[in-house]
Order: C-alpha cells, then sequence, then structure tokens
C-alpha cells in the first residue's frame, strides 16, 4: 500500500511518487474485504425493514450521493482548472454510475411506475455497475487508498451495490423478470440523451460510442468503427447492459427459488 508524503485532499497530479501502485494491490483486495464484510452486516440488520422506510432511506441516500459529487467535482474541476487551464468534461454526469443519482432520488420520493422503474434500475444496473467498478476501482490508478479521491469512488460504488441489495433483500417476494425489464425501460431513457451527445462531442459516456474498457467487446467496437459501422456500437452495448441487468435477477430468483425450495429431512 503506497505511503507516501502527501496531502489527504491531494489532486491525482500532485502525490508524488504515485503511479497507481495501489491498483490491484493489497489497496484494492483490502477494500473488497471490507466492502463484503460490511455488506453482509448492514443487510443482515435490515433484511426485514418495510418497504417505505427502504424508499426513504434511499432517498436520503440520493441527496448524500448528489451533494457528494457536487463536492468532489467542484474540488477536481478547481485543479482541472487551475493546472490544465479547462473543464473536464468527462466529469459531467453522463456515465452509467451517475445514474445512481436521479434512480435513488427517483425511487426514494417518487410514486407510481417512474419511482418503481428508477428503484429496478437500482436493483440492477445499479448492482452490476457499481460491483464491476469495486473489482476493478479505476481511482485507484490516479489516487493512492488513503486519499480523498480514491474515497469518493470506493464509497460511491460501495452505496451503489448496498442499495440494490437492499431492495432485493427488503422484497424478495417481487423480483421477478419485470425487475429486469422495467430497470432497463429506466435505462433506456438515460440513453436517448446519452447517445447523442456521445456521437457529437466526440465522448464515451455508459461507453455507447467505443465499449471503453469492456474485454473483448472494446475491440469488436473498434473493428467497427474502422469500417465505418460506428452506428453499430451502441445496439451492441445495449445487448449487454441487458444480459447483465438479467444476470442479476438470474442470480437472486436462484437464491429465493432455493430458500423456498422444501428440504428432505
Amino acid at each position: 500500500m503506497f505511503t507516501g508524503n502527501y496531502n489527504f485532499f491531494a489532486y491525482k497530479y500532485n502525490i508524488p511518487g504515485y503511479t497507481g501502485q495501489d491498483h490491484g494491490g493489497l489497496a484494492q483486495y483490502l477494500y473488497l474485504a471490507i466492502s463484503a464484510v460490511l455488506l453482509v452486516a448492514l443487510l443482515m440488520a435490515l433484511r426485514r425493514t418495510k418497504r417505505e422506510t427502504v424508499r426513504r432511506m434511499i432517498g436520503v441516500l440520493g441527496i448524500f450521493l448528489t451533494a457528494l459529487y457536487i463536492g468532489k467535482t467542484a474540488w477536481e474541476s478547481y485543479f482541472d482548472v487551475r493546472l490544465n487551464g479547462g473543464f473536464n468534461f468527462y466529469l459531467l454526469p453522463f456515465d452509467s454510475c451517475s445514474l445512481i443519482m436521479p434512480a435513488a432520488l427517483i425511487a426514494g420520493f417518487g410514486k407510481g411506475k417512474i419511482s418503481d422503474a428508477a428503484s429496478c434500475w437500482i436493483a440492477t444496473g445499479g448492482v452490476v455497475g457499481g460491483f464491476a467498478t469495486m473489482l476493478f476501482l479505476n481511482a485507484f490508478y490516479f489516487y493512492p487508498f488513503l486519499s480523498f479521491g480514491a474515497l469518493y469512488s470506493m464509497l460511491w460504488h460501495f452505496l451503489m451495490v448496498f442499495m440494490g441489495l437492499l431492495i432485493l433483500v427488503t422484497t424478495p417476494r417481487n423480483i421477478s423478470f419485470a425487475t429486469v425489464t422495467r430497470g432497463y425501460l429506466f435505462h433506456l431513457v438515460a440513453s436517448v440523451v446519452v447517445i447523442p451527445v456521445d456521437f457529437i462531442w466526440k465522448f464515451d459516456f455508459m461507453l455507447y460510442r467505443e465499449l471503453g474498457g469492456v474485454p473483448f467487446f472494446e475491440g469488436v467496437a473498434s473493428r467497427l468503427t474502422d469500417k465505418g459501422l460506428v452506428f453499430l456500437n451502441p445496439p451492441m452495448m445495449l445487448i449487454l447492459y441487458f444480459l447483465a441487468f438479467a444476470l442479476v435477477w438470474l442470480i437472486a430468483a436462484g437464491i429465493k427459488n432455493r430458500r423456498s425450495a422444501p428440504r428432505n429431512n
């Protein structure tokens, strides 16, 4: 684990000697171990929480994450403008993990079908996105374990997984394939905004233009782009998202069925 002479709130380019040592090392395993213990403990303690209470908790966490995002973006933008002379537009909340902010607020304080769709996204897409990022926390490429930059990412993605699993644990009887389709519908609505942003301004928010970082499929997207078939990249990514959402449902449904199956004496 990196132990250099730096300030907790130091910007990534102001940490002497750090070149991503904590990525894939002890810090990564420590984060995953602590997260696993906390998730099990919290979910066990809250497994009998009433649905309305869970809604309020998610709404409050949505407010917290929104405030955290604003604070972190202002903090990082100060250094970006000061050192690089401009705003880093990749800080805009258009990536998949940023969806947890509106999703949590809508699920917590909204009503009807839109609130239900947001809750379904948290229980599927939120779990997928949060867990995938926890496994390969890219923040460690730029910030050591004991820094604000890393803590922000660790906390953010932990809460994504926690909120999704909390919904699944406290409402197991309501888990169905409709959970996937409703959550996916919420994702599609966000995609209608994000895909034009990616193609007009050459970004890769939600990975629709380049599938950046997606094993194997990133290479496929690159070859399609080289052949002038870049318009096929978003449909391919949309299929991958749906399969990932469905995987969460399959695992949750499998656990549910196993628990409800009669035991032989």
